[in-house]
């Protein structure tokens, strides 16, 4: 570095100020002000849920569940539902956010039983990860969940859902990747390659 150049500064990014533009029943959007690494200030558009629990990191669960059955492969849950930002229906892994006093174990379970039908069983849960951070500050965790196929309670599974309307399914879908086919294992990956790797390790070795 020669005498007549000047020490590049470098600050740690952090928020000013946060402001409320326009509030929803579940969505809220804010204007926040922040300093970036160069020690400049900026402004950021961001959503936010208003549901989001003091007492939970995370706001929500997405549930990967594996219904397993005798004589029969695996098998991954899935929903199919209609979203009106989309403005058509897509398939997705059950998923719902948490309730107070609620955690994410027991969210997924009560969300796995109201969309689908299933009573199923926990086996593993990701740490918190977020979902569009340049977007939004919401959060999930995944919660991988096994469902005992041979379980009477789960031999003809009816969905229970509320008269809340929050949901608007078409039907409740069973997607039959099989998890011991190579090939089948590309198709899923591709399908979802946007999904965050715990997502694709966690059904990789749940084989």
């Amino acid at each position: 570095m020669s005498n007549n150049e000047e020490p590049k500064v470098t600050t740690t990014p952090h928020i000013m100020k946060e402001e409320v533009m326009a509030t929803g029943k579940w969505l809220k959007l804010e204007k926040t002000t922040y300093m970036d690494p160069a020690g400049n200030t900026r402004t950021w558009e961001t959503v936010k849920r208003t549901t989001r629990q003091t007492n939970t990191e995370a706001d929500g669960v997405g549930i990967i569940a594996l219904l397993k059955r005798t004589l029969h492969r695996d098998c991954v849950v899935m929903v199919k539902q209609f979203r009106p930002p989309m403005g058509c229906c897509t398939l997705e892994f059950p998923a719902g956010l948490i309730d107070d006093g609620e955690t994410a174990e027991a969210a997924a379970l009560r969300e796995l039983k109201e969309e689908t039908g299933y009573k199923g069983e926990v086996v593993g849960v990701t740490p918190v990860t977020c979902l569009d951070p340049g977007l939004s500050n919401c959060t999930t965790q995944i919660v991988m969940v096994n469902i005992n196929g041979d379980d009477i309670e789960n031999i003809n599974p009816t969905q229970q859902l509320g008269d809340g309307g929050e949901f608007d399914f078409s039907s409740s879908l069973e997607i039959f990747f099989l998890l011991s086919s190579e090939q089948s294992h590309k198709a899923f990956v591709f399908s979802f390659q946007n999904l965050s790797k715990s997502f694709i390790y966690l059904l990789m070795n749940s084989r």
